[in-house]
């Protein structure tokens, strides 16, 4: 019985996936001032070995680009992408798992995430952070403001971006993965005193 029981549990084991070894990134940090004219914002992480490891892209929801990026969806969302060995993006490592839809994504804003009833919401406010491929991401949108009256912010805006990324070795997780709780707006519109009003759920 023992003999079976230490086979087992060598075979077991040696069918584990093997444990990730991310080897590291040049630390980080971009602001960009975004408008409704110009919503997109993109830079590459570099390995410690100065080699480009992944893309950081964001653009407003509206934006699809099949080839390299896909769809992007909210008001505005991010995506961070492992630069594969034949140069090719990989996936979505901000997404929650391989299989993610963007609607689910945490790097997905709204506005409501940003001047709502969800910004200080510790995973769905106006800062996100992520902890991924041996990484601390953090991503935090402010200051958003209309440049064409309020009742026209969904459409003409400005908002501040600032993101930074640094090594994080405990973080070993392959994608983001889910949150126990979601914080999203039921509805969003501007009042007729020109305030703008939402209502959120707690999932």
């Amino acid at each position: 019985m023992k003999t079976y029981s230490a086979i087992w549990y060598v075979l077991f084991f040696l069918t584990l996936p093997a444990a990730a070894n991310y080897t590291g990134i040049i630390p980080i940090h971009k602001h960009a001032e975004i408008t409704s004219e110009n919503t997109s914002f993109e830079f590459y992480l570099s390995s410690k070995q100065r080699v480009k490891a992944y893309k950081f892209v964001c653009q407003d929801g509206d934006y699809y680009n099949e080839e390299n990026y896909g769809n992007f969806s909210g008001f505005y969302q991010c995506k961070l992408f492992e630069i594969l060995k034949n140069g090719h993006l990989g996936s979505d490592i901000l997404g929650p798992d391989r299989s993610w839809r963007s609607s689910v994504t945490r790097a997905r804003f709204d506005i409501s995430s940003i001047i709502g009833g969800c910004k200080n919401h510790s995973e769905y406010g106006h800062e996100r952070i992520f902890l991924v491929h041996g990484m601390k991401v953090i991503i935090n949108i402010h200051d958003l403001k209309p440049t064409n009256g309020m009742d026209n912010i969904f459409e003409k805006y400005s908002f501040s971006l600032d993101v930074n990324i640094n090594n994080h070795q405990s973080s070993q997780s392959e994608f983001s993965g889910y949150e126990k709780e979601e914080c999203a707006a039921v509805y969003e519109k501007i009042d007729p005193s020109g305030h703008y009003i939402d209502k959120v759920k707690i999932n």
